[in-house]
């Protein structure tokens, strides 16, 4: 008689083919599981710490950007060229790529252009907005402007530059000419103030250089009038001792 159930025991004792390997499978995963485990344990325990703690605490350091107490009033990136005179022939050379700013500050009544190169941060222009500097028009180009400065700080020292500066729109363009138009405008007007103010301050002191003159003049006029009232009065005095000098001789002539 055959055995129906696969787990059942046959009459010699025998354990069925089938439990026997599965109980080899288990048995084999659990090994696998604990060697893994295992494992798994001698790498946490092996693994390197790469943290390392610094010898030395270094405080941190701010650095003064230099645009202490003034305005933004426009920045945009943009692409600045500067014109070789020194080659032959003189070419346009490529000076930087970065952030542009046009900075107003009202301590002095004054305006620039500063930019920056990206990554680096090195300043690739440095100068001060003038009323006789004029902004035009790049040949072929509504996005690029080309002026000149005398003095431009970019460098170790400063030096007369021809600069042209190229956006990446014809807005970032326009409103860059409008805000350098508009600064131009600011220093030329602050500049006519401070001229109208000395005039002002030297036609006052000329004014009470004036009075003061006058003033002198009426007290010198009457230290003389009051000198020649003194002499008068003394020529009088004098008269009048004559006068009495000459009666007095003329009693003791009548008396002998």
């Amino acid at each position: 008689m055959t055995n129906d159930n696969p787990i059942e025991v046959n009459e010699k004792g025998d354990q069925p083919k089938a439990e026997t390997e599965i109980v080899k499978e288990t048995d084999k995963d659990e090994t696998e599981k604990e060697e893994a485990k295992k494992e798994g344990d001698d790498d946490e325990v092996h693994t390197p710490d790469p943290y390392y703690p610094p010898i030395i605490y270094l405080p941190e350091i701010v650095v003064n950007s230099g645009e202490d107490g003034e305005e933004e009033m426009f920045k945009r990136r943009a692409k600045l060229y500067r014109y070789a005179h020194e080659c032959s022939p003189p070419e346009w050379k490529e000076r930087g790529t970065g952030d542009v700013k046009i900075l107003k500050k009202e301590e002095d009544h004054s305006a620039r252009i500063l930019m920056r190169r990206e990554k680096t941060l090195k300043v690739c222009a440095n100068h001060s907005i003038l009323p006789w500097m004029e902004l035009k028009p790049n040949c072929g180009s509504q996005k690029a402007w080309v002026w000149k400065t005398q003095l431009d700080f970019a460098d170790e020292e400063p030096k007369q530059e021809t600069l042209a500066i190229r956006f990446g729109n014809v807005e970032n363009a326009k409103k860059f000419f409008d805000a350098f138009e508009q600064m131009r405008n600011y220093v030329l007007m602050m500049e006519a103030k401070k001229i109208r103010e000395e005039e002002g301050v030297e036609n006052t002191e000329k004014k009470d250089e004036q009075e003061k003159g006058i003033v002198k003049d009426n007290d010198a006029e009457k230290k003389d009038e009051q000198e020649k009232g003194i002499v008068k009065g003394n020529d009088a005095e004098c008269d009048q001792n004559a006068v009495l000098s000459d009666k007095m001789a003329d009693l003791v002539v009548e008396s002998n």
